[in-house]
């Protein structure tokens, strides 16, 4: 696919084989799952795993860049089930690597920052991380 695609995908299949949350492409969840999802939150489930990539830093003449990916969690109203949901995913992340996902070449990943985002519209407490992997991304000028 791409380099985007494939990272996104790569951590969302990582974060279900270590059973944080269920990952499925089609976005189909039933209520009592953590879905974990790409690019956008669905009303549905309560708890949830948003995975979402940003540009950090690309090297002018290598591969070598830093993608940072916001993982946004979302649970009941209790605070603590969300921040119980972040923690797992820390768990699995931090410091996690080497992997490679079709296009990413991912080294290493961390956690760079955190914070509680409130409550949604529904009274869901949210928590917003943000991890960055140091990867190799090919590009037509660079070799």
């Amino acid at each position: 696919m791409s380099y985007t695609v494939d990272l996104l995908d790569g951590l969302a299949r990582l974060l279900d084989s270590a059973g944080v949350g269920t990952y499925r492409p089609d976005g189909v969840y039933e209520a009592s799952e953590t879905a974990i999802t790409i690019a956008a939150t669905p009303p549905a489930p309560d708890r949830c795993i948003c995975l979402s990539a940003y540009p950090v830093t690309d090297s002018p003449v290598l591969t070598d860049t830093t993608t940072g990916i916001q993982v946004r969690t979302r649970a009941g109203p209790d605070p603590r089930e969300v921040d119980a949901l972040d923690d797992a995913v820390f768990d699995v992340l931090h410091g996690a690597g080497p992997y490679q996902w079709g296009a990413a070449w991912v080294q290493l990943i961390f956690r760079a920052s955190a914070v509680p985002i409130g409550a949604d519209d529904s009274g869901r407490a949210e928590r917003t991380s943000n991890y960055y992997a140091r990867a190799h991304r090919a590009a037509r000028h660079l070799e």
